[in-house]
């Protein structure tokens, strides 16, 4: 895991020896910048010292925004590689939609044929009986003839099929009227406007006999998900507390769905005496939050846990499913 390191830069101090008056040795620090060595102070055979400025450590929020601007120079591949390296569970989230990959491997198993079969999660199978027109495959379903003295009506669901999604729309119908000779002739159609989504979410997975739906987008916060604290006596005989993140949790974010993770702390004591004069211990994980926020902003991840709905190259198939009971 690559974090985040606190670099503390003091001032070089070099040690020099002088001839004071009189032949004693006196010892000089020279400042920080390149002045000149400030003159010895004569009595009683000492030299004067002029202190060295103390060194300070990085402010957390100065680690923070200097890793955000190291990341933001990065370009978008060579942040998720650190990304990765840093919390290495993202490799799980895939990128892209495979739908259009999965539908063209369905395309070619159903080549030339000129009934499917539909079948919703919780639902019974139908046919859809058409052809393919482009990239989808256009059907009726659900057919109902209907004759009345010379005039035959037949009401259907019209039924599109396409790698994004599975719709249906109708009733409509096709009307017949008896000709002279006691033929049927088309005398209308018709159509109603409804419209129902029967797979709203693209393919996900084709296997021999079958293309299912359900692939779901979504995005990614990082967030801390555990913490921890200690409390510490101090040598001076106060106490004081220390605080830090001890996990991250890459938080899926996806409309009409939620994703909530228990969020975990714990306090502990210190066994010993600590000079609290020395700031607490670098909090690593909260340090690295902007920067990881960075890497997968911007970014769409695809997955699916189940199956919306299907579609079949043979009834058998689509009955015998279980995935979708």
């Amino acid at each position: 895991m690559m974090r985040a390191r606190s670099l503390l830069v003091g001032p070089a101090v070099a040690l020099a020896c002088a001839v004071a008056p009189g032949g004693a040795a006196q010892r000089v620090t020279p400042s920080a910048t390149t002045s000149p060595a400030p003159a010895a102070t004569q009595g009683q055979g000492e030299a004067a010292r002029e202190a060295a400025p103390a060194q300070q450590a990085a402010a957390p929020d100065d680690v923070a925004a200097r890793l955000l601007a190291e990341v933001q120079a990065m370009d978008l591949a060579a942040r998720w590689a650190w990304a990765v390296k840093v919390m290495p569970e993202l490799v799980e989230h895939r990128e892209g939609s495979v739908a259009a990959e999965r539908w063209a491997e369905f395309q070619r198993l159903a080549a030339g044929r000129t009934t499917l079969w539909v079948r919703a999660r919780g639902d019974r199978c139908f046919a859809v009986r058409g052809a393919w027109e482009g990239d989808g495959f256009l059907g009726r379903a659900r057919e109902v003839a209907e004759i009345e003295g010379d005039v035959k009506t037949v009401r259907y669901e019209a039924v599109d099929i396409t790698a994004r999604g599975i719709s249906s729309s109708g009733p409509h119908g096709d009307v017949f009227a008896r000709d002279a000779r006691g033929r049927w002739q088309t005398d209308g159609v018709f159509g109603l406007g409804s419209f129902a989504a029967i797979a709203e979410r693209p393919v996900f997975e084709v296997t021999r006999k079958a293309a299912y739906y359900g692939e779901a987008a979504y995005t990614l916060t990082i967030e801390c998900s555990e913490t921890k604290a200690e409390e510490e006596r101090c040598t001076d005989g106060s106490t004081r507390r220390c605080s830090r993140c001890a996990a991250l949790w890459a938080r899926p974010h996806a409309p009409g769905q939620t994703w909530a993770m228990a969020r975990m702390s714990g306090t502990g004591a210190s066994g010993g005496l600590v000079d609290c004069s020395v700031p607490c211990p670098p909090d690593l994980l909260t340090e690295q939050l902007p920067a990881l926020n960075l890497a997968v902003q911007g970014r769409t991840f695809v997955a699916a846990d189940a199956a919306d709905a299907a579609v079949y190259l043979d009834a058998g198939a689509c009955r015998g499913d279980r995935r979708l009971r």
